[in-house]
């Protein structure tokens, strides 16, 4: 096999934007990610609605903004995957200029409520998280990524924790057990969604 059949030029053929905002409850992820869709949004010069997934409903202060900056927005009250997963088909066919999910982390808490119900589980054990992961990448990581088109997501902040080493006295019994200390932020969905903090 020879290279030009192996591999082609690296070209750029769509241009489109996937962006997260994360943050604590109060903190200005949707005004945030607002101010960002509208700088896309005329810069790319696009023409198409704004759909918004809103379970914050914080797009209703959005309104006169909307409207100032001349951009036609349209919304579901929604925290359904299925209804993200229609919401990407939209965005693909060009029927939406961008996709604005308000907050991500309830559709991805309401994923795992449906799982649980479905299951019958109180709680869940290793094994399930085991299954609901992959699925989820499935359901949603990998079609997010696929989705040729502008889309934006916000996601609850919540704290990442690490304990701290034991101490120990000169023969290598433990003094003192460490605690747990915050040790940094990360968005309050699945490790493999693919987002930036």
């Amino acid at each position: 096999m020879k290279l030009n059949e192996f591999a082609k030029s690296l070209t750029s053929k769509n241009h489109f934007i996937k962006a997260s905002f994360g943050g604590f409850q109060g903190s200005g992820k949707t005004r945030t990610a607002f101010e960002f869709i509208v700088g896309a949004y005329k810069q790319m010069n696009l023409d198409k609605p704004v759909l918004i997934l809103d379970n914050e409903k914080g797009s209703r202060f959005l309104i006169p903004s909307f409207k100032k900056h001349k951009i036609e927005a349209i919304a579901k009250e929604t925290t359904s995957l299925k209804d993200v997963q229609d919401a990407f088909k939209f965005v693909q066919s060009g029927e939406v200029s961008f996709l604005f999910i308000d907050s991500l982390t309830k559709v991805y808490y309401r994923y795992i409520k449906d799982y649980r119900d479905a299951n019958r589980k109180k709680f869940m054990t290793l094994q399930d998280w085991g299954k609901i992961l992959p699925l989820w990448n499935e359901e949603f990581s990998e079609r997010f990524v696929q989705t040729e088109g502008n889309i934006v997501f916000t996601g609850r902040g919540g704290f990442e924790y690490e304990k701290e080493e034991d101490t120990k006295d000169e023969n290598g019994i433990v003094t003192e057990k460490g605690s747990f200390v915050k040790s940094g932020f990360k968005m309050k969905i699945a490790g493999e969604t693919p987002y930036e903090t």
